[in-house]
């Protein structure tokens, strides 16, 4: 084994390695009961569509997925998600538990939670206006003929007829459940739910005895409440929007009224938003959103049956806080995407991995269809992989121990050097420049600053298995030896270009503005790149005061941002005045500084002389040490941005990938 790295002789930065309060809560530990059910912990993973169902069936993938977290030491797992009570929704991505025909598929679901550690209580949706009819070419129904923002679909006003077959249809569904062997129920009334369209001041402008006042509109949940729980011996729980944070909406200071008129429930999990809104109710890259604590203190009085609270991104500290708020179990979401084990790291005092608040895989790959279409993470490649990848503890030491050198110490390089070094591989990663991180130290910064604790991560995991690194070297193939018995090259990809342009001195690149180059005053940005970078740099540009412009081939700049992430960066350049050039393509910048654009519908000119030009372009990979080692040396390697730029989850993904096989 290499040894340790020595912070003293700066061969690898100094991070603090002592465990901050926000990761240790140690009252997670205690054992709640929900109407006789005992659960081991407060700790619950929170119901999250993850795609990974099939023909209307859980599949193996899912059911590891949320065996996953119970392993890692959650009490309570609420799953799978939104399952649907009524063929009149529809979709591939649901579990259609209305059907008999699924029972046994969930039976397995079941003995898989159960053989984890954890109960399981399954979770019923139908969601009314806030689906589509896409998958079954046919129309949604609703309280009343009102469209949501999401779908823009306009539903069909439920008769009363369909009341009556969808309260049904609830009780029949339940029953699977409890044939199948879940200890209880949930009914979603939180996003993408028609019971809380019912709820709804905005959604439900029925004239009948199910609209109007608040005992009206909360009628049907309360008769579906009624209708399940008649139907089994399980506890049922609702899973309620405390406000729906958007326009017409009920908001927080309608909960009395709202619980109030609502009666039948065993326990209340509490959420906030609608389908339109739910990026507001998660704290998100660029945004904070409003904790819940506040909201959970109202019910708290109010209700006097078990209350399952949530944070947007829930922590040690959010935890606590929770507690102290009034909820009696906790849920995690994204910080148990980023590590399963969260729940257990917690209980012990040991930092976990740390959510980076992106959303690119967690949200963006399940509700826009990207990334294969399924629950991922950027930071833990076996998140929705389960079935197919085995946690890395887990896995056996090598047989053949290689001596491996790594160069380039950005995000692939380190993670690579870690996970072949926790195999058993003796391992040194080298890196050019003084410091860990490569884009990492460039992007952690601004709206993209919780990126940074994916670099604490990487360097803290380089220290625990004893990679040797060396920084401020720089690696040239002719001086390497052949006591190497693998060579991987993770040389990342230099900043854009701005090849194409006659004129550069006046160009002055994206990243160089990340990284403190100065401006005038009047600057145009060129949006070639057209992701997260533009609407960094253009946030930082205006947070200089600068008069700016953004020209771009798109509607909006950054218009390939995760749309989890993009309303609110678009929303906030334009709060700033910046100025969009939307759908035109920049054809030269003369000499003079002139920059001559067209339009791509029409091909109509026009054109701008700023007084800087910044450049955000796409990136090519460093391929010219791979290329020649790959001449000299068998067993050469290259992972992340040296095979071609891609996002962040691409160079943990192949990291691992390579690490697992060698």
């Amino acid at each position: 084994m290499s040894p340790a790295p020595d912070p003293a002789n700066n061969r690898i930065p100094s991070i603090l390695k002592l465990v901050g309060s926000q990761w240790h809560c140690m009252d997670l530990q205690q054992e709640v009961e929900i109407v006789g059910t005992p659960i081991s912990n407060r700790a619950v993973f929170r119901a999250v569509r993850t795609n990974l169902a099939e023909n209307g069936h859980p599949t193996e993938e899912l059911n590891e997925h949320l065996a996953a977290r119970a392993r890692g030491g959650v009490g309570l797992v609420v799953g799978p998600a939104k399952m649907l009570v009524d063929s009149s929704a529809s979709g591939p991505w649901f579990v259609d538990a209305y059907d008999t025909d699924v029972v046994p598929a969930l039976e397995e679901t079941v003995r898989t939670i159960h053989e984890s550690g954890a109960k399981v209580f399954g979770q019923l949706t139908h969601p009314g206006a806030e689906a589509t009819g896409d998958w079954e070419m046919q129309a949604q129904l609703a309280p009343s003929a009102v469209a949501s923002d999401s779908t823009y679909e306009m539903p069909t006003p439920m008769s009363h007829d369909d009341i009556e077959r969808l309260q049904r249809s609830f009780g029949t569904a339940a029953k699977n459940l409890s044939n199948a062997g879940f200890d209880g129920v949930e009914l979603a009334a939180g996003p993408y739910s028609i019971l809380r369209q019912f709820l709804s001041p905005k959604f439900n402008v029925r004239e009948d005895e199910y609209g109007g006042s608040w005992e009206n509109r909360a009628r049907f949940v309360t008769e579906v409440l009624d209708t399940v729980s008649k139907a089994v011996d399980e506890p049922v729980g609702l899973h309620l929007s405390l406000a729906e944070m958007e326009y017409g909406g009920y908001e927080y200071e309608d909960i009395p009224d709202l619980l109030n008129a609502i009666d039948g429930f065993d326990y209340l999990s509490v959420t906030v938003g609608t389908a339109s809104t739910y990026t507001q109710g998660h704290s998100g890259i660029g945004m904070d959103s409003p904790g819940l604590e506040s909201g959970i203190e109202t019910v708290s009085d109010i209700v006097d049956v078990p209350l399952i609270g949530r944070s947007p991104l829930t922590t040690g500290d959010s935890t606590r806080d929770l507690l102290d708020a009034g909820a009696d179990l906790v849920s995690f979401t994204r910080q148990l995407l980023a590590d399963e084990n969260t729940v257990q790291k917690l209980q012990e005092g040991v930092r976990p991995k740390q959510c980076i608040k992106c959303n690119q895989k967690c949200l963006e790959g399940v509700f826009a269809d990207a990334h294969g279409g399924h629950v991922e993470c950027v930071i833990n490649p076996r998140t929705g992989r389960e079935a197919e990848l085995d946690p890395i503890q887990s896995l056996p030491e090598v047989n053949y121990k290689q001596n491996i050198l790594v160069v380039g110490g950005g995000p692939a390089g380190m993670r690579f050097a870690t996970v072949a070094s926790q195999r058993g591989h003796n391992v040194t990663l080298r890196e050019r420049k003084d410091k860990l991180g490569g884009q990492l130290t460039v992007a952690a910064q601004g709206i993209l600053s919780p990126i940074e604790r994916a670099l604490e991560d990487l360097k803290s995991d380089l220290i625990e298995t004893e990679v040797a690194v060396e920084t401020g070297q720089e690696v040239r193939a002719k001086d390497i030896s052949n006591e190497w018995d693998a060579i991987v090259v993770a040389t990342g990809a230099p900043i854009s270009t701005k090849e194409g342009y006659d004129f550069e001195e006046k160009v002055v690149d994206a990243v160089d503005v990340l990284q403190g180059e100065e401006t005038a005053d009047e600057v145009l940005l060129i949006d070639e790149n057209r992701w997260i970078i533009t609407m960094q740099v253009g946030l930082e540009l205006a947070r200089r005061g600068t008069d700016l412009e953004i020209v771009t081939e798109d509607h909006y700049p950054g218009f390939r941002t995760e749309q989890p992430n993009l309303p609110t960066m678009v929303a906030s350049l334009q709060a700033q005045g910046v100025d969009f050039i939307g759908n035109h393509e920049v054809d030269e910048i003369t000499d003079d500084g002139t920059v001559t654009m067209h339009h791509i519908y029409s091909g109509t000119t026009q054109s701008r002389k700023p007084e800087t030009i910044v450049y955000a372009g796409r990136r090519s990979a460093n391929e010219s040490l791979y290329l020649e080692l790959s001449n000299g040396h068998d067993d050469v390697y290259r992972i992340g941005d040296a095979v071609s730029p891609r996002k962040l989850d691409r160079a943990y993904y192949d990291a691992e990938d390579l690490a697992r096989r060698l």
